[in-house]
């Protein structure tokens, strides 16, 4: 009875340590997001930048993690490619097919819309 009971501890205790390393990475993904955008995107100092949402992109192995950034006169949406991994991220927009993805990703929307021509082509690229 005893082994059993220690048994049914170790596996409760692997499940929860796999969930917070699972918790970990999910918050390394978005954190590197909005980390990339202040970084590489030339913000002015008061802008704010907001996680909105991470679901599977068009990209194998690849989140599509949506951030708004907020200035004290306009918001933009933007979304930043992350990998699964939270190793690589991809900032500038993406087309398939001729379609632009990125913004559809970003959604429609009254808000003005980042112009990633202004973003510095060596810092737009891929990013370790």
């Amino acid at each position: 009875m005893t082994k059993v009971f220690i048994g049914m501890m170790g596996l409760l205790l692997i499940s929860l340590l796999s969930r917070l390393n699972n918790f970990s990475r999910e918050n390394n993904i978005v954190q590197l997001a909005i980390d990339t955008v202040r970084i590489r995107v030339d913000l002015p100092d008061d802008a704010e930048v907001k996680f909105v949402e991470k679901r599977e992109s068009s990209i194998p192995n690849f989140y599509a993690v949506k951030l708004l950034v907020t200035r004290t006169d306009k918001k933009f949406p933007i979304v930043v490619y992350v990998d699964r991994a939270a190793d690589k991220v991809i900032v500038g927009n993406l087309f398939i097919r001729g379609e632009n993805i990125t913004r559809r990703e970003a959604g429609d929307s009254d808000i003005a819309k980042i112009n990633v021509g202004h973003l510095e082509a060596g810092k737009a690229s891929l990013s370790y």
